[in-house]
């Protein structure tokens, strides 16, 4: 028996590893590698992370900028008769006047956005649940590589619009890249399996009993928004005012497309070659089938039993949202998704660039990118900083108070937004960006910790489909309220927004009241099995080697046996 047990484990070993460390060790025996160990330990897919939101932050900042400049000059050279050769000319200076050919342009594009996020969420409402089931059930890394395919393909597709727009109209290519990226998961998946990875790797910190976030989520978080942040940085460089040279303004959002392409490509080429699997829901039978020679008929019964129930797997995600669980937590868990969809609904860029484009701010391509900048560090800044602040003290739900401050500093920001007259009260509402930053790490560390292991992907996916529909309801909604109040309030939009999210503030409250006794619970719950294992430990005669063994063996049966605890509980 421990022939089999060790030869599973070997097996098992050789799964965690990626194709570059396999690769690696033909010719490598791996005597000294104590150090290479701990950095691999700590490092897996951070580096994608990085490379992902560089490339999106390129695309968020660049493709608004784009859309308005390839679709002013489309309109008006089709339908305001201006001349070829003067409507580059035309297209840049209309950014600095109120003319209503600007008004135009602006409701062309609102309109015709929400067409767009429907041609992407559609397909994302069918793909997204089979993506988060696929990796609760075979593992995170493929559906991670297909997730960035598809995004790569999107990336490329709106490369060839950027260099085509003078001549085909940029939204055949632009339904043809959202309906593409919506078939592959959307760009909420690529974060969603990565998250996913980084969660099975510090799984141990989710426990119950503890609030503390853990801090390779909030780097996590962290790299995904210094990500963005330098997207933004390389965009401000790029970017030239079409005033200056119509030529080199053209050239950028090229530029950036391109740049955009080829740190998606070098995401998925790490993914591939580096990134390891950290999910094994197979594991246990297909390796025990493997060792012991005589399972092949099992192993076909098991494919077949599996491609049957490929439909039911489809209803793993009302599984997740169903489930009993102790005390409020199914209750909670479902209303923080809705809370947390009405956040998203609140959060469009592409709308505060159509407002800064207006009187009296008329800013320019540069001027935004600078003010996504500035709003790109502060909230890189709070990411790290609100969790460290809360480290400072004993507080019970210390995620969902990170949750409940970012949403409030957030609807005080777009409340003063939809006030605004001038370009330094948009500024100084980026400020409130630094508590904002801690939204992000409090969820991702709020809403896991509800969960077991094997449920975390069909949750973040959930997350997924959220992200997907709220585009267009926001879209639908605030695009709509943009449209009608043009005229007589344009930042009315924001002040709805605003109200929003404090009525997200209060249901957020609620929920922490609510969830308070079961951490309390789960906090006695942990300090009496920990009391007990110190008790067997005392009891038990060890050998030589004691200390290593019972350090590494004893936080697995705690949390193992809180896990138990829970799942009773459930049942």
């Amino acid at each position: 028996m421990s022939v089999v047990t060790s030869d599973r484990d070997h097996l098992l070993s050789q799964e965690r590893r990626s194709v570059l460390e396999n690769f690696l060790n033909r010719w490598y025996d791996g005597s000294d590698v104590s150090g290479e160990r701990n950095w691999r330990t700590l490092i897996n897919v951070e580096p994608v992370i990085i490379m992902l939101s560089v490339s999106l932050g390129l695309c968020v900042i660049s493709m608004p900028l784009f859309t308005y400049w390839a679709r002013c000059i489309e309109i008006a050279s089709s339908t305001h008769g201006i001349d070829p050769d003067n409507v580059t000319a035309a297209c840049a200076q209309s950014s600095g006047s109120d003319l209503p050919f600007q008004d135009v342009v602006a409701k062309d594009i609102a309109s015709t956005r929400i067409y767009l996020q429907i041609v992407n969420t559609v397909p994302n409402l069918i793909t997204a649940p089979l993506i988060g089931t696929w990796s609760d059930k075979r593992g995170r890394k493929n559906p991670l590589l297909f997730t960035i395919f598809g995004f790569c393909i999107y990336s490329v597709i709106q490369l060839l619009a950027t260099l085509t727009y003078n001549y085909i109209s940029i939204y055949y290519f632009f339904f043809a890249g959202e309906l593409l990226i919506g078939l592959t998961g959307g760009a909420g998946s690529l974060f969603s399996m990565t998250l996913a990875i980084v969660t099975d790797d510090c799984r141990h910190k989710l426990k119950p009993g503890s609030s503390t976030v853990p801090l390779r989520i909030g780097i996590a978080s962290f790299l995904q928004s210094v990500g963005t942040f330098f997207g933004t940085l390389i965009m401000t460089f790029l970017a030239v005012p079409a005033l200056y040279s119509s030529y080199r303004h053209q050239l950028s959002y090229v530029e950036a497309t391109s740049l955009q392409t080829l740190c998606a490509l070098i995401a998925f080429a790490y993914a591939y070659f580096v990134v390891r699997e950290t999910h094994f829901p197979l594991d246990e039978n297909y390796l025990f089938h493997r060792i012991d020679g005589g399972g092949s008929d099992d192993n076909i019964e098991q494919q077949s039993s599996s491609s049957v129930k490929t439909c039911g797997n489809l209803f793993g995600l009302c599984e997740v949202l169903t489930q009993k669980r102790p005390g409020w937590t199914r209750f909670c868990l479902n209303m923080s998704l809705m809370f947390a969809m009405v956040e998203f609904l609140a959060s469009d860029v592409s709308l505060l660039f159509l407002l800064v484009k207006r009187q009296p701010f008329s800013w320019s391509d540069k001027l935004f990118t600078y003010y996504s900048l500035a709003r790109g560090v502060l909230y890189s800044i709070g990411m790290v900083l609100c969790p460290l602040l809360l480290t400072l003290v004993h507080w019970l739900g210390k995620d969902s108070l990170m949750i409940l401050i970012g949403i409030a500093a957030s609807a005080v920001a777009f409340i003063f937004i939809s006030y605004a007259q001038s370009t330094t009260v948009i500024f100084l509402t980026a400020a409130l960006t630094v508590l904002c930053g801690g939204i992000a790490p409090g969820y991702r560390s709020f809403l896991p910790r509800m969960v077991p292991k094997e449920q975390t992907a069909r949750l973040l996916t959930v997350c997924t489909i959220i992200g997907a529909l709220c585009p267009v309801f926001s879209a639908a909604i605030f695009n709509s309220i943009f449209y009608i109040t043009l005229t007589w309030w344009p930042g009315f939009a924001f002040f709805v927004s605003g109200i929003l999210q404090l009525l997200v503030v209060g249901g957020q409250g609620a929920i922490h009241i609510l969830m308070r006794p079961q951490w309390l619970a789960e906090k006695r719950l942990r300090a009496q099995i920990n009391a007990h294992s110190l008790t067997v430990g005392c009891d038990n005669p060890v050998s030589d080697e004691p200390s290593t063994t019972a350090s590494v063996v004893d936080p697995v049966l705690n949390d193992q046996s809180l896990e138990e605890h829970r799942r009773t509980v459930n049942v």
